[in-house]
C-alpha cells in the first residue's frame, strides 16, 4: 500500500515524501518519468521517494531496498542528474560500472540502471538547454551534457559534499511552513544556487581548463562586479555573469579568488546582506518582517540567513530591525 506521508502546494511548488510496499505502486511515484522497475533479488520491497517540484525543476531522493532494474527515459526536453550516494555494492550504467559517489547525467536517452540493495539516489531533474546554456563556456562539462548521452563521472569529495548539502538545505526549506517557504525572488535564487552548485559539482569531474593570465582575471572580476552591482535590486545570477563575461564559473571562480580573495557566490551573497541591512535600517512600521525584507533578496533558506547575517554584520537581522523601529518611534510626552 502506498502512503504520502507528506505533501503541500505554494506558489509554484510542490513537495511530496511518499513510501510504497511494492515495486508498481513505488513507478506510480515517479511522475512525469517514462520508466520501468522490475525487482531482481528475492525479499521484500520497500521504497521511499521523495520530490519537490515547480517550474523547470525538480529534486529528487530515491530510496530502494532491493535490487532493482531501472529502464527508460525521463520526461522530454529535461536532463537529470543523479549522484549514487548509499548502497550494497556497485551501480551499473548502461553495462559501466559505478561506486558510491558516482553522478550520472542522462537526457532524453534511454536510462538503463542496475541499482544495489539498500540504495539511494540523489538528484536534480531540469531544462536540458538551460544546462546546456549554463555549460555553454565549460567545453569539458558541453561534452558530459550531450544530447542522447548517458554518462557517468566521479566529482571530487569537497563538490559532492557542497552538492548534496545544497539539496538537502533545498529540501528543507521548501518544507517550511506557509508562509516562509521559498517563493517568488527567493524560489528563482534558489534554482539559480541550484544550478550554480550543480556546474561547479560537474566540472570538478572534468578535465581542467586553462586559466586566464593574471591581467585578464583582473578584467573578467571587473566586469563580473559591474554586471552584478548594476541591478543592486535584482543582481543577475552567477550563471548569467558566466554567460556575459564569457567565462566557465571555474574560471570566475579562480578569478575571484586571486582579486578578491572570495569566492564570486560568497561576492553576490554580501552584496544581498548588504541590501536587506540596508532595508531594515530603513523601516519604521510593524507591517514588514525580517522574512519580507529576506526573501525579496533571494534568500530561501531563512536559518542560514539569519547565521550570515549574524555573522557578516555581528547582529541578527530583528535587533537591525528593532533599533530602525525604535528610532522611528514617537517620543513619549512627558509625565503630568
Amino acid at each position: 500500500m502506498l502512503a504520502t506521508t507528506y505533501s503541500h502546494h505554494d506558489a509554484g511548488a510542490q513537495v511530496r515524501r511518499a513510501q510504497a510496499h511494492d515495486i508498481d505502486e513505488h513507478t506510480e511515484l515517479l511522475e512525469g518519468w517514462n520508466l520501468h522497475y522490475e525487482q531482481l533479488d528475492r525479499g521484500r520491497f520497500e521504497s521511499r521517494f521523495d520530490d519537490a517540484r515547480w517550474p523547470g525543476a525538480q529534486l529528487f531522493q530515491e530510496n530502494t531496498t532491493r535490487r532493482v532494474r531501472q529502464r527508460g527515459v525521463l520526461s522530454p526536453a529535461s536532463l537529470g542528474i543523479a549522484t549514487f550516494i548509499e548502497g550494497q555494492g556497485a551501480l551499473l550504467v548502461n553495462g559501466q560500472r559505478c561506486e558510491i559517489g558516482a553522478m550520472l547525467a542522462c537526457d532524453t536517452g534511454e536510462i538503463d540502471l542496475c541499482t544495489p540493495p539498500d540504495c539511494t539516489l540523489v538528484g536534480v531533474v531540469v531544462d536540458a538547454q538551460e544546462l546546456r546554456d549554463a555549460a555553454e563556456h565549460t567545453p569539458p562539462l558541453q561534452r558530459l551534457l550531450r544530447p542522447g548521452l548517458l554518462s557517468a563521472v566521479r566529482p571530487t569529495a569537497a563538490a559532492l559534499a557542497a552538492w548534496r548539502a545544497t539539496l538537502a538545505s533545498a529540501f528543507t526549506a521548501l518544507e517550511q511552513p506557509p508562509g516562509q517557504r521559498p517563493c517568488g525572488a527567493a524560489l528563482h535564487q534558489l534554482h539559480d544556487d541550484l544550478l550554480s552548485c550543480l556546474i561547479a559539482t560537474l566540472t570538478s569531474a572534468c578535465d581542467d581548463e586553462p586559466l586566464p593570465r593574471g591581467d585578464r582575471r583582473k578584467s573578467v572580476v571587473d566586469k563580473a562586479c559591474e554586471l552584478l552591482l548594476s541591478r543592486p535590486d535584482e543582481p543577475p545570477s552567477l550563471l548569467e555573469v558566466c554567460k556575459r563575461v564569457g567565462t566557465s564559473p571555474r574560471k570566475l571562480g579562480y578569478c575571484f579568488q586571486d582579486v578578491l580573495d572570495m569566492s564570486p557566490a560568497r561576492y553576490v551573497k554580501t552584496i544581498r546582506l548588504n541590501a536587506v541591512r540596508r532595508e531594515l535600517s530603513r523601516i519604521d512600521g510593524d507591517a514588514t518582517t525580517v522574512y519580507d525584507v529576506a526573501a525579496r533578496w533571494g534568500f530561501w533558506h531563512f536559518g542560514h540567513f539569519s547565521e550570515d547575517y549574524r555573522k557578516q554584520f555581528a547582529e541578527l537581522p530583528s535587533q537591525t530591525l528593532r533599533k530602525s523601529r525604535g528610532r522611528g518611534a514617537a517620543p513619549a510626552l512627558p509625565a503630568a
